[in-house]
């Protein structure tokens, strides 16, 4: 392992397998690594971990428990399950870890590990960089005569039942969706099996759709990252809404019956007012990202709030959350977080429940809710290579400063690396829509041309790089 490697993008680790870090090796390290934590922080010996749907998810959880359990730690499997569901159940069982072993929204080669505390939220920033300098040390077990073996925990309750149980108890009544008929797009991923289950639950009537998962096609045309298909049905079926999760069921997109699509800003806009409307939006704020639309901080604006912008990553938004002491943030990508009944991450299912909860309270169609008006945005991403500091890049630069110039004061323009992909992601936000085009596409044309230039002996790699603005 180089001493100039990141394990840790804005959203855990990710790599593609079985390259670094996604090897048995590592994941065996990892998991002593993580066991020498736990004890030292006085933390129960118990670790609970949960995977999606990829066919290296086995492979990597086996190295990972044996890691743990090596070095002391007892582990719970969880099984195919969302990445909140996680999150809740490291909560529910007492443990003092929760491992997810999933790439999210990511293609199918790809997988990753997220890491939960004994509260329920990811690890913050310094304690990454405490794991990624262990990992490094890491040392064979000199043999005292008392070492302990972690061992194989299980659970009396299936673990994916007591977390809809928990999603149950939020609903407010029984069967409230009742008379809906929704589609849903489960991506191939984790939630395949849970999230038909509770939506039935309440009481909808279901079309499901890519809840067939052969361990490759995770994310595969479908699911959030893709909601054409679901767009489609819905429009076909006659449906009520149709819901999008993205591979581990921590996003998630919606349909209106009109087939419109509701991105993570529309349902920021449709939570933030009912919760405004009932005085339980706490100090009036909604925290969002850099890329969060514009549009989205009017509309709170005008109705007397106030859109607090943090770099993108789901922990970013989590993290200011709980210094303003707020309840409710987000991002575009469909990662909700929605505090106050328990709630400690983006969770997709919790997220769409709320929103159709909205509906039916107010007793009006998906589409009646969704009236924020966006400031049209374009956003291309470009492949790369390497992710050299962009400030060190003269010619994008200099593109830049006469895109700023020409927007002025009527658009908005970010340039950033993805902390989990190999791309640049370009957003111009603007009213003028052939301006921000032809700006984007300018800056996109640019970076395409200086990135692809042959690599200086002291570039990052791509694979070393872990950019903390970068999506999850």
């Amino acid at each position: 392992m180089s001493d100039h490697s990141r394990l840790f993008g804005t959203d855990g680790i990710r790599g593609r397998v079985p390259q670094w870090p996604l090897t048995a090796d590592f994941m065996v390290r990892l998991g002593q690594t993580l066991s020498g934590m736990a004890q030292e922080s006085g933390a129960p010996s118990m670790a609970v971990i949960g995977r999606d749907t990829r066919s290296s998810g086995p492979m990597l959880e086996a190295a990972l428990a044996a890691g743990l359990m090596e070095r002391g730690l007892d582990v719970l499997s969880l099984g195919i399950i969302p990445t909140p569901a996680v999150a809740f159940l490291v909560r529910h069982f007492g443990a003092g870890l929760g491992i997810v072993i999933s790439a999210s929204h990511n293609p199918h080669p790809d997988n990753g590990i997220k890491l939960f505390s004994s509260t329920g939220f990811k690890f913050p920033p310094e304690i990454e960089r405490d794991i990624e300098r262990r990992i490094r040390e890491v040392q064979a077990i000199t043999w005292s005569g008392h070492l302990r073996i972690g061992q194989r925990a299980q659970s009396e309750i299936p673990p994916g039942e007591a977390y809809l149980q928990a999603l149950l108890n939020r609903s407010g009544r029984p069967k409230p969706l009742q008379g809906w008929h929704l589609v849903l797009d489960c991506a191939h991923g984790s939630a395949f099996e849970l999230a038909p289950q509770l939506f039935r639950r309440l009481g909808a009537e279901l079309t499901v759709l890519c809840a067939h998962p052969d361990g490759e096609n995770i994310n595969q045309n479908c699911g959030s990252e893709h909601p054409a298909l679901l767009r489609e049905e819905v429009l076909h079926r006659g449906a009520d809404a149709g819901i999008a999760f993205d591979g581990d069921a921590d996003r998630v997109l919606l349909i209106d019956e009109q087939g419109d699509l509701l991105d993570g800003d529309d349902l920021l806009h449709i939570l933030a007012r009912d919760l405004y409307s009932r005085g339980q939006l706490r100090h009036n704020t909604v925290v969002g990202t850099v890329v969060s639309n514009l549009g989205l901080e009017q509309s709170l604006q005008a109705m007397g709030g106030l859109l607090e912008r943090v770099p993108v990553g789901d922990r970013q938004v989590a993290r200011r959350m709980l210094e303003g002491d707020f309840v409710l943030g987000g991002e575009p990508s469909g990662h909700i977080i929605l505090f106050g009944e328990g709630s400690t991450t983006g969770d997709g299912l919790y997220t769409a429940m709320r929103v159709l909860g909205v509906a039916v309270r107010r007793k009006q169609p998906l589409s009646a809710l969704a009236k924020l008006n966006k400031t049209p945005q374009v956003t291309i991403n470009v492949p790369v290579p390497r992710k050299p500091p962009l400030e060190s890049l003269p010619e994008i630069q200099r593109v830049r400063v006469a895109v700023e110039e020409r927007l002025g004061s009527e658009g908005r323009l970010l340039l950033r690396y993805s902390g989990t992909q190999a791309l640049l992601r370009i957003i111009v936000e603007g009213n003028n829509e052939e301006q921000i085009h032809w700006a984007a596409q300018a800056l996109a044309e640019t970076a395409q041309r200086v990135l692809s230039r042959p690599q200086s002996p002291d570039a990052a790699p791509v694979e070393a790089d872990a950019a903390e603005d970068g999506p999850n």
